[in-house]
């Protein structure tokens, strides 16, 4: 029988939930990672509550292969990062995001409110220098990146800053005569390494079918550098940092 301290961190419904304990230990992620600008004025729309957007209008689309038990041994993840600011502090989120199981969706999703959706299981493809990776979902390609790798890439030149995330969760009541919840749920990825080499090189993104989402309305351009290594890190508890009713 589950303890009560379990009850407590599982996601709901209580008697069958398909998430463990955390933390949960990203062991490997192969990634592209592919630096975009966007529109300002979208960026501001999709900055979570209790946030705002800055004067930046860069985000970077990461293209996946992940291996994070307990939750899944090997899943297809694509997703946009971008730069936002929560009471002054420089943080990241995520408002776009696709998984390929459905276990690696629940616990982003449900647990930190990550905006997670299903998709179809392509991988990330190499060949010779060239890295290539597409997001599509029912067979329908809604967005495909690709880089070449050129060189090492130096101190200093990382496409992340150790910067702590938020993503905005949302709880809806049933009753719609009754408030809902907002929350802002914040984290800190910890040890986070660099597996071997990390590359750098020239990026190229292309938008096709938003289908559900609202990715075209970004209207990503790349700004032709691009990343590519093997990552690791641990993703901890979050803690809900705002909440208001809705």
């Amino acid at each position: 029988m589950a303890s009560e301290k379990d009850r407590r961190i599982s996601l709901m419904p209580v008697w069958n939930t398909p998430v463990g304990q955390g933390p949960y230990p990203m062991e490997r992620a192969e990634m592209m990672i592919i630096e975009c600008n966007a529109d300002p004025g979208e960026l501001t729309r999709v900055t979570p509550s209790f946030c705002e957007s800055g004067d930046s209008r860069t985000i970077n689309v990461f293209f996946a292969n992940n291996c994070q038990p307990p939750t899944s041994i090997g899943f297809y993840e694509v997703g946009l990062i971008q730069r936002v600011y929560y009471r002054g502090e420089a943080v990241q989120t995520i408002p776009y995001i696709w998984v390929s199981d459905d276990l690696a969706l629940l616990g982003g999703r449900e647990l930190f409110g990550m905006s997670k959706l299903l998709m179809d299981d392509n991988g990330l493809q190499r060949y010779a220098n060239q890295v290539f990776g597409r997001l599509s979902r029912g067979g329908v390609t809604m967005a495909e990146g690709s880089m070449v790798l050129e060189r090492e890439a130096r101190p200093g030149e990382a496409p992340y800053a150790g910067l702590a995330s938020v993503y905005e969760r949302h709880v809806q009541n049933p009753n719609p005569e009754k408030p809902s919840l907002r929350q802002l749920i914040k984290l800190q990825v910890t040890d986070r390494q660099v597996d071997g080499t990390l590359w750098i090189g020239r990026g190229h993104f292309e938008s096709h079918h938003p289908l559900n989402s609202g990715i075209d309305r970004l209207k990503l351009a790349p700004t032709g550098r691009a990343w590519y290594g093997v990552f690791k890190w641990k993703l901890p508890y979050g803690d809900i940092v705002e909440e208001k009713e809705v």
